[in-house]
């Protein structure tokens, strides 16, 4: 693996018996983002209905930017406000970081089944194993 991990936050999905599968992963390396699916994870939710999301259709890759994807981004709840602020207080942040917001909220949205959590120990994770 290239470069060092700084920050790792799993996309999960819940089934309509809200059992969780975690289908991806979201990292920030050197300032840059990067989300790839969990395909063991995803070949299990796949056999409860889950899709791949249409801005990440291939399961084989890992997507890039520069910025949060836009995807992840719309999920946070600041998202078409104009005071930040009292959102960054409400979730213990002194700066506009969407990263570690969306880690905090967890970035759900309703209607959706999706969440995002922080691995519980990020210092043992290896990234591709169960």
């Amino acid at each position: 693996m290239t470069g060092e991990v700084r920050d790792i936050i799993w996309m999960t999905w819940k089934n309509s018996e809200e059992e969780p599968f975690k289908v991806g992963e979201l990292t920030r390396r050197d300032k840059k983002y990067y989300f790839k699916y969990d395909a063991p994870g995803v070949e299990k939710a796949e056999e409860y209905g889950f899709s791949p999301l249409p801005n990440f259709p291939r399961i084989d890759v890992e997507y890039f930017r520069e910025e949060l994807f836009s995807s992840f981004s719309e999920r946070l709840p600041w998202h078409g406000k104009r005071d930040v602020s009292s959102v960054l207080k409400e979730y213990g942040l002194e700066e506009y970081d969407a990263f570690e917001l969306l880690k905090k909220t967890g970035g759900k949205c309703s209607g959706d089944s999706f969440e995002f959590i922080t691995p519980f120990d990020e210092e043992s994770i290896v990234l591709g194993e169960k």
